[in-house]
């Protein structure tokens, strides 16, 4: 069964928001597709009445062994580059969510 792995950066920040999202285009998400990942996406959430950014990444994993083949060689190094780059002290928080994907749309 597919896993959906999710990861939600809120932003007090427009500034560090947009350049989450360019680290995320050129090169954070070619590397957890290289590392087993299968699809990737990214969604900025629409909040009109909120002060914050929300952004969350998407990334399909075509099944749990590869999933957790990711965590264990890649997700450390991923996530120690992100920590380092998007800290609290710049107004991030994040949060990640995993699930199994029961109705795929094949396309």
């Amino acid at each position: 069964m597919p896993i959906a792995y999710t990861v939600t950066a809120r932003f007090e920040d427009n500034d560090v928001a947009e350049e989450f999202v360019y680290w995320l285009r050129y090169g954070h998400m070619q590397a957890v597709l290289a590392g087993g990942g299968d699809r990737a996406e990214v969604v900025h959430w629409s909040e009109p009445e909120e002060d914050e950014k929300t952004i969350t990444v998407r990334y399909r994993f075509p099944d749990r062994a590869a999933f957790e083949r990711y965590l264990e060689h890649h997700a450390p190094g991923l996530r120690d580059e992100g920590a380092k780059r998007f800290p609290p002290s710049r107004g991030v928080t994040f949060s990640r969510t995993v699930g199994e994907i029961l109705l795929p749309v094949d396309e």
